[in-house]
């Protein structure tokens, strides 16, 4: 019988686990795939629980709420999957039947509200009722926050502040943003963003013990010596590169075959998405010119979203091989082009807005079945994964179809590429199709 892999980021699992028991709240950050949400699922462990208590002196219930099944970016949308999720964490036999009831209604209340207030109220009554009956400190982990925490209204989150202010202690918030909050909305800084002021964790990379468990959580330990050397190395400590390299090194062991693996270029492209332009080109300045230096401000900004290691240098060889192929563009035609390599989606010859994460996985996976049938099936899969199928609807996927089609159609009251095929699913056109309105 295997020994259990030990659980990673012990040193900011404390660290947490710390800030939330003193009664503060905590903010995380870091790009994608670094490692934000395997800590935040991991918390409510019962090692974890055990932990709060025992910094605290009073019992916690660590409910993990992840923001990405937010049916739609709105209050009501947002208190929904907050309410689920601790609907979903109180299944046991310490919670009085009273608050479950309670709980199950101001549901219905927030799923049925005619307007924002009226869910607020039911939010807040929910949130009040456990703090009042539940007999432990509510602390909520807040995670994939970003879309939400910039689609919220400031109502919204003064609501969330003022509840925070009238339980004190016996409620908090650990929020996991792929920037700091004061980043992450553009309005800029507000009174909920306040409260993360003096504890805001960026989450960097892993280093090499936690990586080298990362490889036998995921059955690695098989693998040759060397094979592992070669994962350690190229993914450099990043979550996301040594998940993908390990699952391409368990299909083929061969270690020269791992820097071209389409899921370990995928990693890549996820984490130059989130980059803004000025940061995009100062690492592509770096690794293209002879003297491409960066300046300090810069610099440091490359530091703090773990793209830098020392001075001057890009975190991973891997990475730092994408970064140099970004000149190449493709040649543009007529249609939608996707350019794997640079992450971006050109329309008729015209660079699209930036996709967000979701958003270009949806398209990757359009234009992998051009010109056919794409399953609502097909896209929870490959957007959001098996995890999902049970708990995504029909109204999620169709907003997320509808956020990208408003990036790439010209009307998307008449999309003339990303068609619906009623009842079945979606269609990724190559040539435009007019209707009969545009036809002349």
């Amino acid at each position: 019988m295997t020994s259990p892999i030990p659980p990673l980021r012990q040193t900011q699992t404390e660290t947490l686990l710390s800030t939330v028991a003193q009664g503060e709240c905590c903010a995380i950050y870091g790009l994608s795939n670094t490692g934000k949400s395997p800590l935040l699922r991991a918390l409510p462990a019962p090692v974890h629980s055990a932990r709060y208590e025992q910094l605290s002196g009073q019992p916690g219930l660590l409910v993990y709420v992840d923001c990405n099944r937010v049916v739609e970016l709105t209050p009501p949308g947002f208190y929904e999957i907050v309410l689920r999720s601790l609907l979903e964490s109180l299944e046991d036999n310490r919670t009085p039947d009273s608050l479950h009831q309670h709980l199950h209604d101001q549901h219905t209340h927030i799923t049925t509200a005619a307007s924002n207030f009226q869910a607020s109220l039911a939010f807040n009554h929910a949130i009040a009722q456990c703090c009042h009956e539940l007999g432990r400190d509510l602390i909520l982990l807040l995670d994939e926050f970003d879309e939400v925490y910039a689609a919220l209204e400031p109502r919204a989150l003064l609501n969330l502040r003022a509840l925070k202010d009238k339980f004190q202690r016996e409620l908090g918030y650990i929020t996991a943003t792929a920037r700091p909050l004061a980043e992450a909305r553009p309005q800029g800084e507000d009174e909920f963003a306040e409260l993360f002021a003096l504890h805001s964790m960026q989450l960097g990379l892993l280093n090499e013990v936690d990586s080298q468990q990362v490889i036998a959580s995921m059955g690695g330990l098989t693998l040759p010596a060397a094979t592992r050397a070669t994962i350690l190395r190229l993914a450099a400590g990043h979550f996301g590169l040594l998940t993908a390299l390990t699952q391409a090194a368990l299909r083929n062991p061969e270690p020269g075959h791992l820097a071209q693996d389409p899921s370990a270029r995928a990693e890549c492209l996820k984490i130059w998405n989130q980059l803004r332009p000025p940061e995009q080109a100062a690492l592509t300045a770096l690794v293209t010119e002879a003297d491409g230096g960066l300046n300090p401000p810069m610099r440091a900004q490359l530091g703090s979203l773990g793209l830098l290691v020392g001075e001057q240098a890009i975190f991973s060889e891997l990475f730092t091989t994408f970064v140099r192929r970004q000149n190449a563009r493709p040649q543009l035609t007529t249609g939608i082009v996707v350019d794997e390599d640079a992450g971006e989606v050109w329309v008729d010859g015209v660079k699209v807005t930036v996709l967000t994460e979701l958003e270009y996985k949806l398209m990757g996976l359009l234009a992998q079945r051009r010109d056919r049938l794409t399953t609502k099936d097909m896209i929870v899969e490959a957007v959001w994964g098996n995890d999902y199928f049970d708990s995504m609807d029909d109204a999620r996927i169709e907003k997320l179809v509808s956020r990208l089609r408003a990036k790439i159609e010209p009307d998307p009251a008449h999309p003339r590429y990303l068609l619906t095929q009623r009842g079945r699913g979606y269609k990724l056109s190559s040539q435009p199709v007019y209707s009969k309105d545009d036809e002349t």
